[in-house]
């Protein structure tokens, strides 16, 4: 069963104002559907490009799918996460040209309309814990991840731990 996910679209727009210009234009031309989906998953979320049959059924590009049990076990800051982690999956074709009178680099985003514009981006990093415990930051990809980790504002607390034990990996 899936149903219109209005809480989590509000924490999207929310999240692509502030990170994501490169999915602005699609707020504006609804072109991002949010869904939650009832029954058993292992899965907290998950990011998809529409294909051109849900494309012509919807009039949408993009799909967000969140897991219902997975949101309502989670705080607002795990919930706004989870939807940040699902927006980075989505990719737009660009191009960059330099602006001589702002001294910059200027972002110019491909066509929303445009499904060839669209694109899923897969996770940094792809890796097992126990590989880390055993070869340790063995890859450069892992170290980034290692030292963004480090530098996070918000660490999880034990508490968090303990109430993530039954959480599967977000996907």
């Amino acid at each position: 069963m899936f149903d219109k996910a209005e809480e989590v679209q509000e924490i999207a727009e929310q999240l692509i104002k502030m990170h994501h210009p490169h999915l602005m234009d699609a707020i504006d031309k609804d072109l991002i559907g949010y869904y939650f989906r009832d029954g058993n998953a292992d899965w907290a979320g998950k990011a998809k490009k529409c294909t051109a049959f849900e494309r012509h059924i919807t009039r949408k590009m993009l799909f967000v799918f969140i897991n219902r049990d997975y949101w309502n076990s989670m705080n607002i800051e795990q919930q706004k996460a989870l939807v940040d982690h699902e927006l980075c999956h989505f990719t737009r074709a660009n191009t960059k040209d330099y602006d001589n009178d702002k001294k910059e680099w200027v972002i110019s985003y491909e066509d929303a309309h445009d499904p060839k514009n669209w694109g899923i981006r897969d996770h940094d990093v792809e890796e097992f814990s126990d590989i880390i415990k055993r070869h340790g930051l063995w890859e450069t990809g892992i170290e980034k991840f290692a030292a963004a980790v480090r530098d996070a504002d918000y660490q999880m607390s034990i508490d968090d731990v303990e109430r993530d034990k039954h959480l599967k990996a977000v996907k």
